[in-house]
């Protein structure tokens, strides 16, 4: 489960109910507690948390992150020609099967091509009118 403050930590802690900055102090300061109290005896403890439950929690934090990404404002929607389920996938599983950076670029690298294949028949589309008119 993620739980620091990258995209993953702070989509999970507001899809589980964190709405304000309070809710980060109050798990940071829980955390420096736990720490602080139980040192490396927590550890055996964390050892032994059920995978499937961190799992499931991940999954949810991962759904919670490509629902975001997929209500994109319509002019990225048109940019990208409505590719975003593909974008999404490419990204996904070239990451579960390679590497995380190997995932991204691959996922930045097809929004690339989309976006100049757009742009190119929008100047194309300008050309051709202004050819007609």
């Amino acid at each position: 489960m993620p739980v620091c403050h990258g995209a993953g930590g702070l989509a999970a802690q507001h899809r589980f109910g964190a709405r304000y900055g309070t809710a980060v102090i109050f798990l940071g300061v829980a955390k420096i507690l736990l720490g602080l109290l139980f040192g490396s005896s927590l550890e055996l403890a964390l050892d032994e948390f059920p995978e499937t439950v961190l799992g499931a929690l991940l999954l949810v934090a991962g759904l919670e992150l490509a629902i975001s990404g997929l209500k994109q404002s319509e002019e990225v929607r048109r940019s990208c020609f409505g590719q975003g389920w593909f974008i999404l996938l490419l990204t996904a599983i070239t990451a579960l099967v390679h590497k995380t950076f190997i995932g991204f670029a691959a996922g930045a690298s097809a929004v690339l091509v989309l976006n100049a294949r757009w742009w190119a028949q929008q100047q194309f589309a300008r050309r051709w009118q202004s050819i007609e008119e």
